[in-house]
């Protein structure tokens, strides 16, 4: 095939593509396309020095990963199919019934009677018990007037006994000053009741009227603060260290208006009292 002077190219001699015949190469002499033809040579598409050089292991340094990442994915889904059926299969797991706690049943106590007594002292012995005491904003001090739960009763033990308490008077200064007195002297050494109105009325003693003393002693009686048996016992053991006695000399020191004032049956407790 000729290729005419008009398609001729105006570049160096060599071998060129033969764009006429496809997979061949024709000569060009500088001026002219020539008959020379050859077969085209193959073309090899250049590598870098960097591509050349890499190993295998290096090329497929993605590939190997992916694939593991395949793997595992594949290996997974199976697990999970598998796993999945299983757990179908299995029912649900049954709860034990618990049987029903039975309750300890109730302790049941004998309330005791504590009318009489001052709101501290009822609370302890109840607290003692197993009672609780609620005897709202009342006075301790004061003796208790009732209570909910009657003596000889019996109570669940740990439930509230209401107590009702006598409410504090309003005292003049002469009342608080002879309710004093009488204390201080009940601390020092034994005495009956007609002994410690005298000794507070005297005038040769403290000098209060006869109502603020009968008032101080009446409280102390209302309180629980005093216990005529055991004043004539605290008196006859005081005697009996001053000197001997016999019993009926001690009974009548006791009982004599110069003496003890106390009454009868109070001398012979003390007297029982002091192994007379």
């Amino acid at each position: 095939m000729t290729i005419t002077d008009r398609e001729q190219p105006t570049y160096a001699a060599g071998w060129y593509v033969d764009t006429t015949v496809p997979g061949t190469e024709r000569w060009y002499d500088g001026t002219t396309w020539t008959d020379r033809v050859r077969p085209a040579a193959p073309q090899i598409q250049p590598q870098s020095a960097t591509a050349a050089k890499r190993r295998w292991y290096k090329r497929k340094a993605l590939v190997i990963p992916v694939a593991v990442i395949g793997g595992i994915v594949v290996v997974s889904g199976i697990a999970g199919a598998l796993g999945g059926e299983r757990n179908n299969d299995v029912a649900a797991p049954r709860i034990a019934s618990q049987a029903p706690v039975e309750e300890a049943p109730a302790v049941l106590v004998d309330v005791p009677n504590v009318v009489g007594m001052t709101g501290s002292d009822a609370q302890t012995t109840l607290s003692a018990l197993g009672f609780r005491v609620d005897f709202g904003n009342g006075d301790p001090t004061m003796p208790v007037t009732a209570q909910d739960v009657a003596a000889g009763e019996q109570a669940e033990e740990g439930s509230t006994v209401q107590l009702t308490l006598q409410e504090k008077p309003n005292l003049t200064v002469a009342q608080d000053s002879a309710i004093r007195s009488a204390k201080s002297y009940l601390s020092f050494m034994g005495f009956s009741r007609a002994g410690l109105i005298e000794q507070l009325t005297s005038q040769y003693g403290e000098g209060y009227e006869a109502a603020d003393a009968e008032f101080a002693v009446a409280t102390l009686e209302q309180t629980g603060q005093v216990v005529w048996n055991e004043e004539a016992l605290q008196s006859a053991q005081s005697y009996l260290k001053i000197s001997g006695f016999s019993r009926q000399g001690l009974f009548d020191q006791l009982t004599s208006q110069y003496g003890g004032q106390f009454t009868p049956e109070q001398a012979n407790y003390a007297l029982d009292g002091v192994g007379l």
